[in-house]
């Protein structure tokens, strides 16, 4: 009986202890499976030293070890892209601010050209419509000149017929004498587009160019006649200094486009002789004709002629003669072209 109790025992006592050895089993298995993992990622000398030494355990500081260096590669990378990606954005919105600042001053730039262009055009369109109701004052005053002269009184008249208030006189800050650079510019401008038509626009040959000068002149002055009465006030005003330079300008022009249609297209010295020798002989036959009482001023055509003909003398005496120095000519170009710049004679407008 005593037997079969401690058999008894045993039996219940092995029972009891054969879960206990399976689970042990199962924890040694994982650990053989821990320790072939480690030395999977173990150096190769660890391995031999393994192998030569016996199993050593050192799975769980060998992993630390590489999930740490692991860890630390990758915050250093995304550091690292992180200050790209930063260093790009901070270059990428100071380009946008320096296009934008770019921009802007543009558009500041065409818009103030803008304005001065609107501003330009205003005043341009302004002043061609003062200059517009000036003319058709000045135009209606000339009728009025053979009976008020060249006078402020005949300017009013004339904005009276025009339109105008009498009082638009005070448009004409230099009186008198702006009717009669008015008259003056208007007769050249006859003058001209007779002789284009003739020559048509410079392009026909003249046949006699003495012929043609005198025809010009005798044009021009012939429309001086029905204020003849009244030209010598004009010639007055023309004379005062602060008028000068105008009317100076007036007969450079006007004698400039005469010998440009009679012809003559040189650039020698004789340029400047021909055309101060003509202006001479304008204003010559135009006091001349102030004082002529002849049948249709025949004697004043006849003194236009002569004077021409002893200009053309002269012009080929002085071609010929070899006493004109050269320092004489270029002192005399060089004060034609001081002249003509000071008083805004452009002789190359065409």
């Amino acid at each position: 009986m005593v037997h079969l109790s401690v058999l008894y025992k045993t039996t219940r006592l092995q029972r009891m202890l054969m879960p206990l050895s399976a689970h042990s089993s199962i924890v040694a298995c994982s650990a053989d499976a821990s320790t072939l993992l480690t030395q999977r990622h173990r150096p190769h000398s660890q391995l031999n030293q393994c192998n030569s030494h016996g199993p050593l355990v050192l799975a769980a500081p060998t992993h630390f070890s590489y999930t740490t260096t692991t860890t630390s590669l990758l915050h250093t990378n995304a550091t690292r892209f992180k200050s790209t990606t930063s260093t790009s954005n901070v270059d990428s919105m100071e380009s946008i601010d320096k296009f934008r600042e770019r921009e802007e001053q543009r558009e500041r730039e065409y818009e103030e050209k803008k304005s001065s262009e609107e501003a330009q055009t205003e005043y341009e369109a302004k002043a061609a419509k003062i200059n517009a109701i000036r003319a058709q004052i000045l135009e209606a005053a000339l009728p009025h000149v053979p009976t008020l002269g060249w006078t402020r009184d005949a300017i009013a008249k004339g904005a009276e017929e025009a339109g105008f208030p009498s009082v638009v006189h005070g448009m004409f800050p230099d009186g008198g004498y702006a009717l009669v650079a008015y008259f003056y510019g208007k007769c050249n401008d006859e003058v001209v587009r007779r002789l284009q038509e003739e020559t048509q626009n410079g392009k026909l040959a003249v046949g006699d160019p003495l012929d043609f000068l005198v025809r010009a002149v005798r044009t021009r002055l012939e429309m001086v006649l029905p204020y003849k009465a009244q030209w010598s006030q004009a010639l007055a005003l023309i004379a005062l200094p602060k008028n000068a330079a105008n009317s100076l300008a007036q007969v450079l022009t006007l004698v400039d486009d005469i010998c440009y249609y009679a012809g003559d297209r040189s650039v020698d010295f004789g340029w400047y002789t021909r055309r101060i020798g003509l202006a001479t002989i304008m204003k010559m036959t135009e006091l001349f004709m102030l004082q002529d009482s002849s049948a249709d001023h025949a004697d004043t055509w006849e003194f236009l002629r002569n004077r021409m003909d002893e200009a053309v003398q002269i012009q080929s005496i002085l071609s010929e003669t070899e006493g004109m120095t050269h320092s004489f000519t270029r002192s005399f170009n060089s004060a034609f072209i001081t002249a003509r710049n000071i008083l805004g004679v452009d002789y190359r407008r065409r």
